[in-house]
């Protein structure tokens, strides 16, 4: 209902005066919470995607998943071929746009994304990430922990995946709808009603429990960088939210990334370059179009929707 809300909300705006209760509601009848009172703000964070946490008082919607079904996700984002050792697929890489999103000091970006010489653990052993596979230079770190398990960088060592990596589900649930993307959406109700200053306490309590300093009063800016790097590779509709906020520039801009010289290198020099060119996505066509057909057979009950 808070989802649905706030997508009304691009055509009615006083569908926003109905989120903030029903936040509340979540948080008091449903008794959700992030994930905190870890060593550090990486590691609440982090802890947000492991096995242990798959039915913690943040998620609220996942696939559940386990080594003979659930979500393929975690295996479909690794490096193709797992560097020799398991069959992933590397079919998903971050931008180097959102690399840059994050603030300097924000642990969220290392707990996202894995670039060239960071240290991940991979079937027991520590390695420095490079990738052949990766167009961008990186890979998501979201979902690596199932594949943390296990000794010798031996991949039947490890009993929280799938044995074959020709189907990589893991025993990770791959969460849809967690409780700090209601926070988000709170905070997003109450800034378009020009309530600012109590937007501040949903927004920053994501903040604050990854240890980054407090936004008095944000703006719809603030919330749309703090839902971009909180919520980031997960399925939580990017692309609608640019065309419901109406950043149709972001949706045709040019995405960018590293371009190392040695990729089986971890410490090799890179030079950024354009990895997928601009689009040509027109906000005038947004609606479905309806088919000539159904045209035909309405015997010209329906018109065509317009722009296309």
């Amino acid at each position: 209902m808070v989802k649905a809300y706030a997508y009304w909300a691009q055509f009615d705006k006083a569908k926003w005066q109905l989120v903030p209760p029903l936040c509340d509601k979540i948080k008091n009848e449903g008794h959700r919470a992030l994930i905190t009172g870890k060593a550090n703000g990486k590691e609440n964070y982090q802890s947000v995607f492991t096995i242990a946490n798959n039915w913690s008082s943040e998620y609220i919607w996942s696939v559940t998943s386990g080594v003979d079904g659930g979500s393929e996700f975690p295996g479909v984002s690794l490096e193709n071929k797992g560097w020799g050792i398991y069959n992933g697929w590397g079919y998903f890489q971050p931008t180097l746009e959102l690399y840059n999103e994050y603030e300097a000091n924000d642990p969220r970006r290392e707990v996202t994304i894995l670039k060239f010489g960071d240290k991940f653990k991979f079937f027991g052993q520590e390695r420095s990430y490079f990738s052949t596979n990766s167009l961008s230079g990186f890979q998501i770190n979201k979902y690596m922990e199932p594949f943390g398990y296990g000794s010798d960088g031996d991949a039947s060592s490890n009993d929280k995946i799938n044995p074959s990596g020709d189907y990589p589900t893991t025993m990770l649930n791959l969460s849809l709808i967690r409780y700090a993307e209601i926070l988000l959406f709170k905070a997003e109700a109450l800034i378009e009603q020009g309530k600012n200053g109590e937007a501040a306490a949903p927004l920053n309590e994501l903040r604050t429990r990854v240890g980054l300093p407090s936004i008095n009063t944000p703006t719809l800016d603030d919330l749309k960088h703090e839902r971009r790097v909180e919520l980031a590779c997960e399925w939580t509709d990017r692309l609608q939210d640019l065309k419901r906020w109406g950043d149709f520039a972001k949706i045709n801009a040019p995405l960018h990334g590293r371009n190392h010289s040695d990729k089986t290198n971890p410490n090799s020099p890179f030079v950024v370059k354009e990895v997928w060119p601009a689009r040509n996505f027109n906000a005038s066509k947004m609606a479905w179009p309806i088919s000539p057909d159904e045209i035909t057979r309405s015997n010209g009950a329906y018109k065509q929707t317009p722009g296309w």
